[in-house]
């Protein structure tokens, strides 16, 4: 059996190089026993951290997404319209359009229903509409009928001066209502309904 000395025993070179050697077994023996569990662990966490913050990147685009569906879907909503019955349906346009021609000053002559048409999926509503007008009034007439929630149709449109009062203008159109007809089953809690859209 081997016989280590003591460290009084030792010269002061050896007794320093075994105290250095007793300190780096210690420090190797830290490193292995809790340095190197404590990285690991710590490197884990912060993996699960990055893939946490991944997660919560991803649910966030899909809230904003979904919360621009939602703000389309409200937007599009004014183009929506409950069903009525065809006459119904051709005093509204006859009303709206009143109200635009109002709007733009403009004088009205005549209104002329047509006869509505109809096939599975939509309905159309035609009318003859005869007015009078400045440049003006008429520039803002067609804006306002482009730009209406109905989205009407201009299937024709005629327009000329008038001789008796050359600042005024004569013209005519015939403008056009589709109405859309849907089955859509609403949301739970809602119920169900059909709807017309007006589309182009």
């Amino acid at each position: 059996m081997v016989k280590l000395p003591r460290l009084p025993e030792l010269q002061p070179r050896e007794r320093l190089l075994a105290v250095g050697s007793g300190i780096a077994l210690l420090v190797v023996l830290l490193d292995r026993l809790v340095l190197s569990p404590w990285v690991r662990h710590a490197g884990a966490i912060q993996h699960e951290i990055q893939h946490i913050e991944e997660e919560l990147l991803s649910h966030e685009r899909l809230l904003m997404r979904k919360d621009q569906v939602f703000a389309q879907i409200q937007r599009n909503q004014r183009y929506l319209h409950p069903a009525v019955a065809d006459d119904l349906q051709t005093a509204a346009f006859l009303k709206e359009i009143e109200e635009l021609a109002g709007q733009s000053h403009v004088t009205l002559d005549e209104i002329k229903p047509l006869p509505s048409e109809a096939d599975e999926r939509s309905r159309r509503y035609t009318l003859d509409v005869r007015f009078t007008c400045t440049p003006e009034e008429w520039a803002e007439f067609v804006y306002r009928l482009e730009t209406s929630p109905s989205l009407f149709e201009v299937l024709r449109a005629s327009l000329g001066r008038k001789e008796e009062t050359p600042d005024q203008l004569s013209g005519s159109l015939r403008v056009m209502s589709v109405v859309a007809l849907q089955t859509e089953t609403a949301p739970s809690g809602l119920g169900q309904g059909r709807i017309n859209a007006a589309i182009p």
